[in-house]
């Protein structure tokens, strides 16, 4: 019998709604959606998955969104892109700590990766598990939860030391 998912969309949305509203002070409106993220990403912030479950967490968005959550992240009037930066990648880190606390253990975190640029960022070797979009305040990004599969092990290797 298949293990169900660890973490379903629906509680990828409840995360998302939870860490939005308790650091960024606003109420999103977020929905899963199963269209893949279009190229016009301006920035993309992720945060690696392993041990017993292997994946990533990933936003991708505008600058102009990205530059809303490092103001309102850093208490801002003005932002500068190393804040946005900053910003993106903590709150990459905040929801992907909160991802983690449903997966199976042990489960660890990478640091925040963020890539700013139109780019098409992949992550060979992983699958769509969900993917949300998250709008609020005129602004919009997609997180994704991306699963990756364990390495294939065929054979056996010993090392000795002499």
């Amino acid at each position: 019998m298949e293990e169900p998912p660890p973490l379903t969309p629906e509680d990828l949305e409840g995360i998302i709604w939870q860490v939005w509203t308790a650091y960024l002070g606003t109420s999103p409106t977020v929905s899963c959606i199963d269209d893949p993220p279009g190229t016009d990403a301006e920035i993309t912030a992720s945060v690696g998955v392993a041990g017993a479950w292997l994946g990533m967490v990933v936003l991708r968005g505008g600058l102009g969104a990205a530059a809303a959550i490092a103001a309102e992240m850093l208490e801002l009037s003005a932002v500068k892109p190393d804040d946005i930066q900053d910003a993106t990648g903590e709150l990459m880190n905040i929801v992907a700590g909160n991802v983690k606390s449903f997966l199976p253990k042990p489960s660890h975190l990478a640091l925040p990766q963020v890539v700013v640029g139109r780019a098409e960022i992949l992550w060979p070797g992983t699958t769509l598990h969900s993917r949300v979009m998250v709008q609020w305040d005129g602004h919009q990004v997609t997180v994704e939860l991306l699963e990756g599969k364990a390495p294939q092990r065929t054979g056996t290797s010993a090392i000795t030391v002499a």
